[in-house]
C-alpha cells in the first residue's frame, strides 16, 4: 500500500511541478506529513530530495526546448545557495507548526502577484531572456531563505519573481526556474544533512516517480495557452497556501 501511494503521490508532485515549473514542495510536504505520517523537519528535508532530482530532469528537456534562460538562472542561483543554508539553520530555530503556517502565509502572496501580473511585452530585437544580475542576485538570495527554511525548491517563489520583477515571459521563468529549483534544494539538503533521519527508501521511491513525470508536465505545459497556465498556477497554489493556513494557524 505504502509503494502504491507513494506512485500516485510521486507522479502527481513530478506533474505539477513540470507544468507550473514550480509546486513540488508544496506538495510533497503536505504528503508526507499528512499522509505518509512522516515528521515535519524531516519530510521537509526529504522534499528538498525529491523536488531537487525532479526539477533537474524537468530543466533538461526545458533546456531541449529553448525555454531555459541560463545567465538568469546562474545569477538566481549563485547567490541562492548562501541562503539556502541560512534558511536551513533558522529553520531548526522555530516550531513545525510555525514553520507551515509560514509556507502558507508566502504562498498566498505569491499566488495573488502572479494572478495580477499580465505578460511582459517584448520589443524587437530585446534579449527575451535578459534580466539585471543585481535583481537577479537580490531575489535568488530572498529566495534561498526561503527554501532552506521551509523546504521547498522555491519555485512558487521563483517563477512569480522572474515574470513579475524580473520581467521574464512565463514560459521562460518556469523553464529557468526549474534549474534555479534543483540548485537550491541541493544547497538546503547540506543545510539539513545530519539533522534529521531522510527516510531514504521513501525518498527515492517518490523521485523516481516524481522525475518521470515531470517529463510529462513539461510537455504538456507547451500545450496550454499562457492565460490558462497562469491562472491555474496561481489558483493551485492560492488554495494550498490557504489551507495550510487554516490547518496551523488553529494550531499556534
Amino acid at each position: 500500500m505504502t509503494l502504491v501511494i507513494a506512485l500516485a503521490m510521486g507522479s502527481l508532485v513530478g506533474l505539477v511541478l513540470g507544468v507550473f515549473g514550480s509546486g513540488g514542495s508544496v506538495l510533497a510536504v503536505p504528503i508526507l506529513v499528512y499522509v505518509m505520517g512522516i515528521e515535519v523537519k524531516s519530510a521537509i528535508a526529504m522534499s528538498l530530495v525529491i523536488v531537487g532530482i525532479t526539477a533537474m530532469t524537468g530543466s533538461v528537456l526545458q533546456w531541449r526546448q529553448k525555454t531555459f534562460c541560463l545567465k538568469a538562472a546562474v545569477f538566481f542561483s549563485l547567490i541562492g545557495i548562501v541562503g539556502a543554508l541560512v534558511g536551513a539553520w533558522l529553520a531548526m530555530k522555530v516550531s513545525a507548526i510555525l514553520q507551515l503556517f509560514i509556507f502558507g502565509l508566502v504562498m498566498v502572496i505569491a499566488a495573488i502577484g502572479t494572478m495580477l501580473k499580465k505578460e511582459p511585452d517584448t520589443e524587437a530585437g530585446h534579449d527575451e531572456c535578459y534580466i539585471r544580475p543585481d535583481l537577479a542576485s537580490g531575489l535568488g538570495a530572498g529566495v534561498g531563505v526561503l527554501t532552506g527554511f521551509l523546504g521547498v525548491g522555491g519555485g512558487f517563489l521563483i517563477v512569480p519573481a522572474l515574470n513579475s520583477v524580473g520581467n521574464l515571459k512565463l514560459r521562460l521563468a518556469i523553464g529557468t526556474s526549474l534549474f534555479i529549483i534543483s540548485v537550491n534544494c541541493a544547497a538546503g539538503v547540506v543545510g539539513y544533512w545530519g539533522r534529521v533521519d531522510f527516510h531514504w527508501p521513501l525518498t527515492f521511491t517518490f523521485v523516481i516517480f516524481s522525475a518521470l513525470a515531470s517529463l510529462l508536465g513539461v510537455k504538456l505545459a507547451r500545450k496550454l495557452p499562457v492565460r490558462i497556465l497562469r491562472k491555474a498556477f496561481s489558483i493551485f497554489i492560492l488554495l494550498l497556501g490557504i489551507g495550510l493556513i487554516v490547518k496551523n494557524g488553529l494550531l499556534l
